[in-house]
């Protein structure tokens, strides 16, 4: 059976061995320097208020998770009054279980949870491989963004 959750400091081990796992690590930064890295950040962003982690546990695994940061939004007279926008990042399905529906089952929690709380609108920066999930997920491409790199 699946649990969709908010994920706690409980998992910040399980979270940041994840993140090792389907990132591309830089080989002259080994797992015990990243793991303090990373742990540190998720302990910080879990007890902020502004980073929410939703996590897929299967038979008490976290098999799946979505992060969504908080932007808060300078107001303006006459716009929304909501006050954030979220920025969707960091999600994760592992191999084995993907194409089970467990990412959109995350996104869905995920998305009405930002929907009770205020937050106008969601954004993400898809890689070439997730446009189709998102898609399918209600989000589509926008070219209001614009970018600069140093």
């Amino acid at each position: 059976m699946e649990i969709i959750r908010l994920a706690s400091s409980n998992d910040v081990n399980r979270l940041v061995q994840m993140r090792w796992e389907f990132s591309e690590p830089d080989p002259s930064v080994g797992f015990e320097a990243f793991h303090e890295t990373c742990g540190e950040f998720l302990n910080r962003a879990i007890n902020s208020g502004d980073w929410y982690i939703w996590a897929a546990e299967v038979e008490g695994a976290i098999v799946s998770h979505m992060y969504l940061q908080l932007i808060h939004k300078v107001p303006r007279p006459g716009k929304s009054h909501a006050p954030y926008f979220g920025y969707v990042t960091n999600v994760y399905t592992q191999p084995e279980y993907r194409s089970r529906g467990i990412g959109t089952r995350i996104h869905r929690v995920m998305e009405e949870w930002a929907k009770e709380n205020e937050v106008e609108f969601l954004i993400l920066w898809p890689s070439s491989e997730s446009v189709e999930f998102y898609a399918r997920n209600g989000f589509s491409p926008s070219e209001e963004a614009m970018e600069k790199h140093w």
